[in-house]
């Protein structure tokens, strides 16, 4: 199966850069369409409990915006038709659903944990939560 539309979830991990390198080899391989997103986690509960504003999570945007920046430019120069997208939401839903469903991509590459300490004991929560609700093809990249 060639795949079309290839989404990697980004975060600043070493496990989210290798998922970057897998899904520039295989967005270059089946000539797809590549999506790096990198998801700015909006957690209601820290809303609520520290009262966290809206300006917190702008802030944390325009720095994740820097951030995307030299991926993308690096797999525009590696031939590959790129876009990068930054987004504030639930980490989780945002890469298991709607960003997929809205851009009809048919592969999601994840690093297996991200930035968080706790979830390097396992497969991380949010691919974990990926693997188990998105409705593509998703692969776990270690």
């Amino acid at each position: 199966m060639a795949y079309k539309r290839i989404l990697v979830g980004l975060d600043g991990s070493k496990q989210a850069d290798l998922a970057y390198d897998t899904a520039c080899d295989l967005a270059k391989t089946f000539s797809s369409k590549l999506y790096l997103l990198w998801v700015v986690n909006r957690d209601r509960g820290m809303d609520l409990s520290f009262r966290v504003s809206d300006d917190f999570y702008q802030d944390q945007a325009q720095k994740a915006n820097q951030e995307i920046k030299p991926y993308v430019e690096k797999a525009k120069q590696s031939g590959i038709d790129v876009t990068g997208t930054v987004i504030i939401g639930n980490t989780k839903t945002v890469l298991a659903t709607s960003f997929p469903q809205g851009n009809e991509i048919d592969l999601i590459v994840l690093g297996d944990t991200g930035l968080n300490a706790l979830e390097k004991v396992m497969v991380g929560s949010h691919t974990s939560y990926v693997l188990r609700n998105a409705d593509c093809a998703v692969l776990v990249v270690k």
